[in-house]
């Protein structure tokens, strides 16, 4: 069975390839469809697997920035989604988007992946897994 960490990596993957995509098409479809995942992505992190991490006392730190990370991603998206995508800071801004995106993933799959492996056991890694996969089915429908 896979574990959230499996499942996190290939989203991340997966949000990469369509930052790509929205920059160098300049394309506002491309990027609600990137916001559409992100969002539901940020919001399954913060309902199931963050909160297992950040009252273990090795993980808190790195939970807590991961939330902040998220927080500031989420007020770009915001703004992204208002500004036409012809307006000249639309680019700059989805280029900043990324590299905030970027790090966080970079920080989470080192460092919060790290953390976790050492505060939960395989079978809950695939537990949270399991209820990620129901949350993000429940999102998609809505």
């Amino acid at each position: 069975m896979e574990k959230i960490y499996d499942i996190l990596k290939q989203e991340h993957e997966r949000v990469m390839q369509l930052f790509d995509e929205a920059i160098s098409s300049n394309s506002k479809d491309v990027f609600m469809q990137l916001k559409s995942e992100l969002d539901i992505h940020m919001t399954g992190e913060e309902k199931l697997y963050y909160p297992q991490l950040e009252n273990k006392k090795e993980a808190t730190e790195v939970t807590l920035e991961g939330y902040e990370e998220h927080h500031v991603a989420k007020m770009l998206l915001s703004e992204l989604e208002k500004t036409p995508a012809d307006d000249k800071r639309w680019l700059a801004k989805m280029k900043v988007l990324k590299e905030t995106v970027e790090h966080h993933v970079k920080e989470e799959e080192s460092e919060i992946f790290e953390k976790s492996r050492s505060v939960l056991s395989d079978s809950q890694a695939e537990e949270i897994a399991s209820k990620y996969m129901d949350f993000k089915q429940q999102e998609q429908k809505s």
